[in-house]
């Protein structure tokens, strides 16, 4: 089955909306030296389904007012369901330390991540009820590009992280990277970084490589 834009483009949005949703709710995690750190984890995050969902410990979401939150609600209850599911595998928990293995890296990806999806949200909050089915995913998909873009213009912070994440997994499969070729990213020029921004930001601009397939952009439903 073929995946059409419009569907991809909504996932996206789901995707952001729900994480902020578990970013607005989340608790720190409660000290229990005791148990595995992943399976503390996950059990916070069953503990904040239930809080933003709104309901007892039940396995299902109803909305007694809305299909739409119905499904909608359904949809972030199984995804924060198979979130805890793979956290609770120590060799993916394991596997995702390696590959950011700072603390402040992950602080800063998440910050990223979070900076995107507050202004997809608000992209989306901030389009006229009458409007949304024709403008709503183009205001959201227009919205993701120049926030994405707004991030990878934050050179100083993302090519560090690239820088290490190379040092750590570049000659590693899938990316089988020569030590010569490790060492240009390692001492890397400011152009040279530049040029990286540069080609990152036509990337997007060219719906992250799509357009060059004839694919260009999400397509809205007709008035």
């Amino acid at each position: 089955m073929k995946i059409k834009r419009n569907q991809i483009i909504i996932a996206v949005v789901v995707a952001i909306v729900g994480f902020l949703l578990v970013n607005r709710f989340m608790q720190k995690p409660k000290a229990a030296p005791a148990a595995p750190a992943a399976l503390v984890v996950a059990a916070d995050l069953k503990d904040m389904k239930y809080q933003i969902l709104n309901s007892s410990k039940s396995e299902m979401y109803r909305s007694g007012d809305s299909t739409a939150h119905t499904i909608a609600g359904t949809i972030l209850e199984q995804a924060i369901d198979i979130i805890v599911a793979v956290l609770e595998q120590p060799q993916v928990v394991e596997v995702g330390n390696s590959i950011i293995a700072s603390k402040d890296d992950a602080d800063n990806v998440a910050t990223m991540i979070e900076e995107v999806g507050k202004d997809v949200a608000s992209a989306i909050k901030d389009t006229p009820a009458d409007k949304f089915l024709n403008e709503g995913l183009q205001n959201a998909y227009t919205t993701l590009q120049g926030s994405l873009k707004d991030e990878v213009d934050k050179t100083d912070i993302w090519f560090p992280i690239a820088q290490r994440f190379v040092a750590a997994h570049g000659s590693k499969q899938p990316f089988n990277m020569k030590d010569n070729e490790k060492e240009r990213v390692k001492n890397a020029s400011q152009d040279r970084i530049n040029q990286s921004r540069d080609m990152l930001k036509k990337t997007i601009d060219e719906d992250f490589g799509r357009s060059r397939r004839g694919n260009a952009g999400p397509k809205m439903a007709s008035k």
